[in-house]
C-alpha cells in the first residue's frame, strides 16, 4: 500500500482508447499512479474509478503543454492516437513528436514514452531525409528524457479496460508489455534510446 505522505506518481497517456492503452491504465491504477488520458472528447471513455480525463490537442505544442503540466511522465501511443490513415502521414508524425518535446519542456515534465512503429523514423527512399535527420537531431538535443518504444504485435482484437482487471490469455501479452513500459518509465534504465519490450522483460 502507498505511504499516505508519499505523493503519488502522476502519470498522462495520450491513446486511452487502444487496447494496449487501456493495458496501460490498468496497470498504472493497480500501482496506484495517479493517471490521466488526454483525449479529443472528455466523454470519450467510460468513468472509471481514479481515472481523470483532459482534452488535448497531440499536435499542438501550447495544447500539450496545458494538458500535461504538473504530470511526472508522459506516455505516447503514437500509432494509437493519430486516427486511421493519419498513422501513415509522416508530416503528422513529424509534428507530433515536435509538439511533445516542446509542449513536455514548456510544461517542466522531464520524462516521455513515446509508443510506435519507429520503422518511419529510419531514413529510406519512402521517407524525406531532411526532416527525418531535423527529428533525430532535435532528439538528440532535447533536455527531455525521452525514450522510444517499439509497439507490439497487433492482436487483431479490440480489448476494454475490464479484460486487463483479470487478464486471460489473449489481455496478458498486452498487460505484460504494459507493466514493462511503466518500469522503464519510472526506472529509466534506455533514456535517449530506441528500445523493444520483449516476453520476459517486466
Amino acid at each position: 500500500m502507498k505511504n499516505l505522505e508519499t505523493p503519488a506518481y502522476k502519470l498522462a497517456l495520450y491513446g486511452a482508447r487502444s487496447s494496449l492503452g487501456s493495458a496501460v491504465l490498468v496497470e498504472a491504477l493497480h500501482r496506484q499512479y495517479e493517471a490521466m488520458a488526454i483525449v479529443d472528447q472528455l466523454n470519450a471513455l467510460p468513468s472509471i474509478p481514479g481515472l481523470r480525463t483532459k482534452g488535448g490537442d497531440l499536435s499542438d505544442a501550447l495544447s500539450v503543454s496545458h494538458s500535461v503540466a504538473g504530470m511526472d511522465a508522459v506516455i505516447c501511443l503514437l500509432g494509437e492516437q493519430l486516427p486511421g490513415t493519419a498513422r501513415d502521414d509522416f508530416p503528422l508524425l513529424f509534428r507530433a513528436l515536435l509538439a511533445m518535446l516542446d509542449g513536455l519542456e514548456t510544461a517542466g515534465v522531464k520524462r516521455l514514452l513515446v509508443v510506435d512503429d519507429f520503422a518511419w523514423l529510419d531514413e529510406s527512399p519512402q521517407q524525406p531525409s531532411a526532416p527525418v535527420s531535423h527529428l533525430q537531431e532535435r532528439l538528440l538535443a532535447s533536455p527531455i528524457a525521452w525514450t522510444l518504444v517499439e509497439a507490439p504485435a497487433p492482436t487483431g482484437e479490440t480489448l476494454q479496460f475490464a479484460d486487463f482487471v483479470q487478464p486471460g490469455d489473449r489481455a496478458l501479452p498486452l498487460r505484460r508489455f504494459a507493466a514493462g513500459l511503466l518500469d522503464e518509465m519510472t526506472v529509466s534504465l534506455h533514456v535517449h534510446e530506441r528500445v523493444r519490450i520483449v516476453e520476459g522483460d517486466s
